[in-house]
């Protein structure tokens, strides 16, 4: 266990770091724009990009199963070891899902090198990486949550 908290805390770095560029390019616009009187188009690409890296890697690396938005009014009436089970059908299906679209999601990305960003020249298939690493993150998580039932909020 000691080796996923140092894992956890990792990501919850990397995903501040990820929303201090977002932060900071915002921050960076608005002096540029209203103080110097010369917007910089690479801080709205860069807060973009930093945006959908906020969302995705926040999602799936730092925010807690049990804080995801759910409608659960059925399995609630259940008995306990009848909700385990329910949950973990679930969270199988979800990580079918996603395994399902891991093929598909990587031969995009793999597709999307060729093409750029329009300001800091990026490609796309960079930018949009996260997805997968996402991707693969709810899939272990899901795993996890299945084997460890009791720890899956802690992850």
């Amino acid at each position: 266990m000691r080796f996923a908290g140092q894992l956890s805390r990792w990501a919850d770095s990397v995903g501040a770091g990820v929303f201090a560029v977002l932060f900071l390019s915002l921050v960076v616009q608005v002096v540029r724009r209203f103080v110097l009187g010369a917007p910089a188009a690479w801080t709205e690409e860069l807060a973009a990009i930093a945006f959908v890296w906020v969302i995705f890697w926040g999602t799936a690396f730092s925010v807690p199963l049990s804080a995801h938005v759910a409608v659960d009014f059925v399995v609630p009436r259940f008995a306990r070891p009848v909700r385990r089970v329910l949950y973990a059908i679930g969270l199988a299906a979800l990580a079918v899902c996603f395994l399902w679209a891991l093929p598909g999601t990587a031969d995009y990305l793999r597709f999307m090198m060729r093409e750029r960003t329009p300001v800091l020249d990026w490609p796309y298939g960079v930018v949009y990486s996260v997805f997968l690493a996402a991707a693969v993150a709810v899939v272990l998580r899901c795993l996890a949550a299945i084997v460890h039932p009791d720890a899956s909020d802690k992850a």
